[in-house]
C-alpha cells in the first residue's frame, strides 16, 4: 500500500497544536479536577497524556495543560479516522501521539514545567520533541519567555551561553557518544547543524541552590537541531549569571545562586545512561 496522502496533514495538525498550545487565552473559572493520564489504544492509533501528580499543587496551570493536551489529542485523532476513512478503512501503521509534562519547578513568582511529545504517522522513525511553560503563580498566566528579559537586552549574549552548553552535553557524552560540536549560528554560513536562537528553544527553570530562586534556564534540544536524528536528544543547563543583566526588572529577583548539585548530579546520570 502507497503512503496515505492523509498522514502529512495528521502531523502537520499535531505539530501546530503543540506549537500553539501554550497560547491560548488563560483560564478564569476554578478548574474542575481533571485525570492524571488519559490513553486511547484501539489498535489503529495510540494516544496519551499524562501530567505528573506533583501539578496538582498549580490547578489552574494543570487545567491548561490538560485542555491544549487534549485538543492536541482530539485534533490527531479526528485526522487519523479521517485518513483511515481515505484509505477504506485501514493504515499502513499504528499512528501514535503521546504527550508529557513532568514535575513543576518554583520560584517565590514562577512555576515551569516541560516534557517531551512523540508522534508516529509511518516511516522509518517518530518525531519526539519537547514544550515548556512559564507561569505566573499570582496572576495565574503564562510568561512569555521573551518576557523574562529587557527589551534591549542583547540576547545574543544568552544564545552564545546555549550553544556552549549544547556543546558541553556533547561533549560529555564522550568515546563512541560524542558528536562533533555545534558552530554557533551564523558563523559559518547556513550551518545545518547550527545551534538555535534561546528564545526560538524550549525552556524551563533549573532547580536552584538558593531557596525561592531558580539557578538558570534549562533548554531542551530536539533531534535534528544541533545534529542528526541518530544523535537524539540534549538538555542544556545555562546557570543564571550568564544571563542575570539580561532579566527584566520583574522577574530578575526570581534568579539567583547556581543549579542545585543534586539537579545536575542527576542530569548526568540520565546522560550516562
Amino acid at each position: 500500500m502507497t503512503a496515505p496522502s492523509a498522514l502529512p496533514r495528521i502531523l502537520m495538525a499535531a505539530v501546530w497544536l503543540l506549537a500553539t498550545a501554550c497560547a491560548s487565552a488563560p483560564q478564569t473559572a476554578s478548574p474542575e479536577p481533571q485525570p492524571v493520564a488519559y490513553r486511547l489504544q484501539d489498535g489503529r492509533m495510540t494516544t496519551a497524556l499524562t501530567l505528573d501528580p506533583a501539578l496538582r499543587a498549580h490547578p489552574e496551570l494543570r487545567a491548561r495543560l490538560y485542555d491544549d493536551g487534549m485538543t492536541a489529542i482530539r485534533e490527531f485523532e479526528a485526522e487519523v479516522r479521517d485518513a483511515r476513512v481515505e484509505q477504506g478503512g485501514e493504515l499502513d501503521a499504528n499512528m501514535d501521539l503521546t504527550l508529557r509534562w513532568d514535575a513543576p519547578v518554583e520560584t517565590a513568582r514562577l512555576v515551569s514545567s516541560d516534557g517531551l511529545f512523540w508522534s508516529f504517522t509511518g516511516g522509518a522513525h517518530g518525531n519526539p520533541g519537547f514544550h515548556a511553560i512559564l507561569w505566573d503563580r499570582a496572576a495565574l498566566r503564562e510568561v512569555a519567555p521573551a518576557d523574562l528579559f529587557r527589551a534591549d537586552a542583547d540576547l545574543s549574549k544568552l544564545d552564545h551561553a546555549l550553544c556552549d552548553a549544547i556543546n558541553a552535553a556533547k561533549a560529555a557524552r564522550g568515546g563512541d557518544q560524542a558528536w562533533d560540536p555545534a558552530p554557533y549560528r551564523g558563523e559559518q554560513g547556513e550551518d545545518l547543524w547550527a545551534c538555535p536562537a534561546a528564545l526560538e528553544t524550549p525552556f524551563s527553570l533549573a532547580p536552584g541552590d538558593t531557596a525561592g530562586k531558580a539557578g538558570g534556564l534549562v533548554f531542551l534540544i530536539g533531534p535534528y537541531i544541533v545534529g542528526p536524528y541518530a544523535e537524539g536528544v540534549y538538555t542544556a543547563v545555562v546557570p543564571a549569571a550568564a544571563f542575570s543583566a539580561l532579566l527584566s526588572p520583574e522577574w530578575a529577583d526570581q534568579f539567583g545562586g547556581a543549579p542545585a548539585p543534586e539537579f545536575l548530579d542527576r542530569l548526568r546520570a540520565e546522560t550516562a545512561r
